[in-house]
C-alpha cells in the first residue's frame, strides 16, 4: 500500500473535506477521491459518509485511522533516525580473526556501539578462508580478515595496514643471541603453529618448504594465548602477527627473535560483496578502521 494514500486518508480526517485535503497536499480533488476510493477497494469498507457538509468517518474508518495514525507515525521516526544516522536499529554481522578480533577492532567496533546503543552488533571469528566464504554466501554483512592481499570479482577488498609477523621465542632462548636468524635454525627446534588455513601458518609452511627445511618437531594449537603460554614456557618458537604479542614482548614474557624476510607480512583487509548496500553503521565502521 502506497503510504501516500495513508497521508491522504489522515488530511481527510483533519479537514473533514476532499476539496481541503487536496489543497493542503497539492493536489485535485478528484485524485484525492481516487486515493480514498482506491483504500476503499482494497479494505473491502467504506471509510467516509457525508454527515452536515463534512466528510465523517465510518466504524470502519476509524479503526483503520488507528492504525494509520500508528503507521504514519513510525514511517516519520524512521526517516528521522536513518537522517540523522544515530541509534539505529538492526543487526550487524562482522567475521574477522582471532587476533584482530582481540588486539585491534574492538575499540572501533565499540564507537559505532556508543553512536548506535540499540544496533545488536554480532562478530565471529574465524580461519579467513571461511570468512570470504561467509561474506560471500551473506552470512557476514563484512569481514575484517588477516592474509596476503586478496583479490575476489565478487568482493570489494579495501586493504588498511600491513602487518608485521614475527618470530618469538622464551625470554632465555639461545637464538636471541644472534645477529641475523636463518630459518635452518628450526631444523633444531619445536614450532608451535595455528591450526590449518591460518595465513601466518600458510606463509610459514611455504617459506620452510622453499627452503628445504624441516623443523625437529611440531605443536599445533588454535587459541593464540595457548601458542604465547607455551612458547613463554620454551616450549617452541611460534611466528605470529606483532600486533598478538606486543605486549608480551614489552614484559619480557617472550622474546622476538632476529628473524626477517620480505614475505614475513600480512595485510589487514576489509571485504564486503560488491553489490551490497552501506547501511550508516557499516560505512561508519568501514570509515573508522580505514582512519
Amino acid at each position: 500500500m502506497d503510504l501516500n494514500y495513508f497521508y491522504t486518508f489522515k488530511e481527510v480526517v483533519r479537514w473533514g473535506s476532499y476539496t481541503r485535503a487536496g489543497e493542503t497536499l497539492g493536489y485535485a480533488q478528484s485524485s484525492v477521491t481516487t486515493q480514498i476510493k482506491k483504500l476503499e477497494q482494497h479494505y473491502r469498507v467504506r471509510l467516509f459518509e457525508r454527515a452536515g457538509g463534512r466528510m465523517r468517518l465510518t466504524l470502519s474508518g476509524e479503526e483503520l485511522y488507528y492504525y494509520v495514525d500508528k503507521i504514519l507515525a513510525l514511517a516519520e521516526e524512521a526517516e528521522e533516525k536513518l537522517s540523522k544516522e544515530s541509534n539505529l536499529r538492526g543487526t550487524l554481522r562482522i567475521g574477522t580473526v582471532e587476533s584482530l578480533a582481540a588486539y585491534f577492532i574492538t575499540p572501533y567496533i565499540k564507537q559505532v556501539k556508543e553512536k548506535h546503543p540499540e544496533l545488536k552488533i554480532l562478530l565471529e571469528a574465524g580461519l579467513c578462508p571461511n570468512l570470504t566464504e561467509g561474506t560471500l554466501e551473506g552470512k557476514f554483512d563484512i569481514s575484517i580478515i588477516l592474509d596476503r592481499y586478496r583479490e575476489h570479482h565478487e568482493l570489494t577488498t579495501i586493504p588498511i595496514r600491513e602487518e608485521r609477523l614475527v618470530m618469538v621465542a622464551a625470554a632465555d632462548h639461545r637464538l636471541q643471541t644472534l645477529d641475523e636468524m636463518d630459518l635452518k635454525e628450526l631444523c633444531e627446534e619445536t614450532v608451535i603453529l595455528t591450526e590449518e588455513g591460518c595465513p601466518y601458518r600458510v606463509l610459514l609452511e611455504q617459506l620452510l618448504q622453499k627452503e628445504g627445511v624441516q623443523p625437529k618437531s611440531v605443536i599445533s594449537f588454535s587459541s593464540l594465548e595457548a601458542i604465547k603460554q607455551c612458547v613463554a614456557d620454551n616450549l617452541g618458537i611460534a611466528i605470529l602477527p606483532e600486533i598478538a604479542v606486543e605486549s608480551e614482548i614489552r614484559s619480557g614474557k617472550v622474546v622476538k627473535l632476529p628473524f626477517h624476510h620480505e614475505q614475513a607480512k600480512l595485510y589487514t583487509q576489509i571485504i564486503y560483496q560488491r553489490k551490497k548496500w552501506l547501511s550508516p553503521p557499516l560505512n561508519q565502521l568501514i570509515g573508522l578502521l580505514k582512519r
